[in-house]
């Protein structure tokens, strides 16, 4: 046990290799047969007869990626020294090494001090780093009034432009030289995605941290510049590298992978992974997206997850349905995922003609949040039009005490098990339905949808097709959706006209034939 703990995998599955007389295991990769012969098996539940069904929170379903991490080191670690840091950061940052050999030595001090220290050193780090190697604003000041002291008195255009050059770098925060010497160093673009995502995580926490804010943004931007052009598409099997599939359980933050015959379903018969690698971390996949092949388009994200008679002949397929994707946490704001889509679709389309139906079943996470919200706003006098008079009776009459179909709404949402009572799922049905379809149509921000999930894909060019009841019954998907999910239609030759009219007016494309989503389309029209 101590083994499996400390050890990454990749180190425990290299001690596999060099036990040949191991016996494997028929449920995960040759090459992990060591560690599954070391390691206990979680216990099973009966519940649904499905470990899948059970209602925990999304870290306890991780615990088995996590429990792979190497842990950190024990002994207790000395205060960081700002001032010797100080020091490190202004050597790389102003150049004052001499050379290129021991500008890269001091950048490596950099990255491996980084490294060796916990989340609270690493704040202070990203603290100094923010606040004190910003842009200098009296710098900044100065180039100002010279540059427009010069296009008042002088028309010298040389001198302007050398003064514009001067307020541009003067703009420009000190940190990102940092960021530019550590992306030069192997394996420093991966670092750099990995110290964003420390960024993003102390900005949850301190949201008035503006300055890390600022930070984080500017990293960002770097991080899109040196993607262009270094990103190669694979294709993630189950005898792909170990280390990769591990990756897979570690970054899944939509369906979360709970066991190796988990991973081994996702990338069974008539079932896809597709992922981007950079490619100085050619074993580590950026972005990735699971994709089933089905002959139909699914409502229910479970028949995917738990299907344990696939397709035989995936040349019968019709649809691709493209279930989840996901992005490493320092790649937050990165646009991938668009790019990612059309690739695989143009992958799928060439090793797969009979395939003519490219769909997604989407979560809708932000959706109870804002219905909770909205309730409580309209709680005594509900909107009109939005849910039928016959719905609203009937959710009504299982609330005696209600004098309006969102107080019952509320009462029922509010309630415990009310998801096991058919009777309670049956009257909850249509108003849940309307409602979600009513969020992706009507609700939006800056003439976008509300929902980020939904504006990600009408941006991209694909058409709201379907609200499913009950299409994710697990308990993430009743906390974050009422167990609601939707299908996004790519159509092939509708995607530029569909992203042209929703970047310039917010018009949502429709396919399909879904009363709900007409019924909220119609009311669009009359707001």
């Amino acid at each position: 046990m101590t083994v499996c703990r400390r050890l990454p995998l990749s180190r425990v599955l290299l001690k596999a290799r060099s036990h040949p007389s191991t016996k494997q295991s028929k449920i995960m990769p040759a090459s992990t047969a060591h560690f599954h012969t070391t390691r206990p098996q979680p216990e099973r539940s009966t519940r649904d007869g499905d470990e899948l069904s059970q209602p925990l929170e999304p870290a306890d379903l991780r615990s088995f990626w996590d429990k792979l991490r190497p842990e950190p080191s024990t002994p207790s670690q000395p205060d960081l020294d700002i001032g010797d840091l100080r020091t490190l950061l202004s050597t790389i940052i102003h150049k004052k090494a001499n050379g290129a050999v021991a500008m890269e030595l001091h950048t490596q001090q950099c990255c491996t001090l980084y490294e060796s220290l916990d989340n609270v050193r690493r704040t202070k780090f990203l603290h100094t780093l923010a606040h004190e190697f910003c842009a200098p604003k009296g710098k900044a000041r100065e180039a100002a009034t010279a540059y427009v002291d010069a296009t008042k008195q002088s028309e010298d255009y040389a001198q302007t432009a050398h003064l514009a050059r001067v307020l541009r770098d003067s703009l420009t925060p000190q940190y990102t030289e940092l960021f530019d010497q550590i992306n030069r160093l192997p394996n420093g673009f991966a670092f750099l995605v990995h110290m964003r995502a420390d960024m993003l995580s102390h900005i949850r926490l301190v949201r008035d941290d503006t300055a890390c804010r600022a930070m984080s943004d500017a990293l960002m931007k770097k991080l899109e510049t040196w993607i262009i052009g270094t990103l190669d598409l694979k294709r993630i099997t189950w005898n792909s590298p170990a280390c990769t599939i591990e990756k897979l359980g570690q970054y899944e933050s939509v369906h979360a992978v709970k066991s190796w015959l988990d991973v081994k379903r996702r990338l069974g018969s008539s079932r896809r992974c597709f992922g981007f690698f950079h490619r100085s971390v050619p074993m580590e996949p950026l972005v990735f997206v699971w994709v089933a092949l089905t002959d139909s388009i699914s409502s229910n994200v479970q028949s995917i997850l738990r299907d344990r008679e696939p397709m035989e002949n995936e040349h019968d397929a019709k649809c691709a349905i493209f279930y989840s994707i996901n992005s490493q946490p320092g790649l937050s704001g990165v646009d991938l995922g668009n790019f990612l889509i059309k690739r695989v679709v143009r992958v799928l389309r060439a090793d797969l003609p009979n395939i003519s139906t490219f769909c997604t079943l989407s979560p809708l996470p932000k959706f109870r949040s804002w219905l909770e919200q909205w309730l409580t706003e309209g709680l005594t006098n509900p909107p009109a039009n939005i849910v039928s008079t016959q719905a609203a009776k009937q959710l009504m009459d299982l609330v005696p005490e209600a004098t309006t179909w969102t107080m019952a709404l509320k009462h029922i949402m509010d309630s415990r098990g009310w998801t096991s009572d058919q009777p309670t799922l049956s009257a909850m049905e249509p108003v849940v339905l309307a409602l979600g379809a009513h969020y992706l149509v009507n609700v939006k921000r800056s003439n976008c949808a509300f929902d980020p999930v939904a504006n990600f894909h009408l941006r991209n060019g694909a058409c709201l097709h379907r609200v499913n009841w009950r299409g994710n019954s697990s308990y993430s998907g009743l906390r974050q959706s009422l167990e609601l999910m939707c299908n996004y239609n790519y159509v092939l030759d509708r995607i530029e006209h569909n992203n042209e009219r929703y970047v310039r007016d917010g018009t949502i494309a429709v396919s399909g034939d879904d009363p709900y989503i007409a019924r909220a389309m119609a009311l669009n029209a009359k707001l």
